[in-house]
């Protein structure tokens, strides 16, 4: 199975991660796959002033995305660039995100994730 790894990093997925309820994240396992990154895949964002009267208020609005490459079974993206995908109406059956980051024992450091999660919204 070939994966793309849009993502700036390298994705570690993680196996037997338990949830640490003292410092409320995931901790421990094994890291048991990595994807380096393939290079980022961007969506491309522009911030719009919609009201200034009281505070100012600014709009985020997607204006394209970086294609995805041809030729892999599974991208890896972030979540900003997957809602540009969905926006469009791109087919995101072969798009996933990280799912449950994996924080080292004092919860200070990422180590990874415990899998990917679809992006399907139904």
């Amino acid at each position: 199975m070939k994966v793309f790894n849009g993502t700036p990093h390298e994705i570690n997925v993680v196996s037997g991660a338990e949830f640490n309820g003292e410092i409320r994240k995931y901790t421990g396992g094994k890291i048991i796959s990595s994807f380096p990154s393939n290079g980022v895949l961007n969506a491309h964002i522009s911030t719009e002033l919609v009201d200034d009267s009281v505070l100012p208020i600014f709009e985020k609005k997607i204006k394209g995305y970086d294609p995805l490459p041809e030729g892999f079974d599974i991208y890896i993206v972030s979540m900003l660039y997957a809602t540009a995908l969905m926006g469009a109406g791109v087919d995101v059956s072969k798009v996933y995100t990280v799912a449950d980051p994996v924080m080292s024992e004092d919860g200070k450091t990422f180590v990874g994730c415990r899998g990917i999660c679809g992006v399907n919204i139904s």
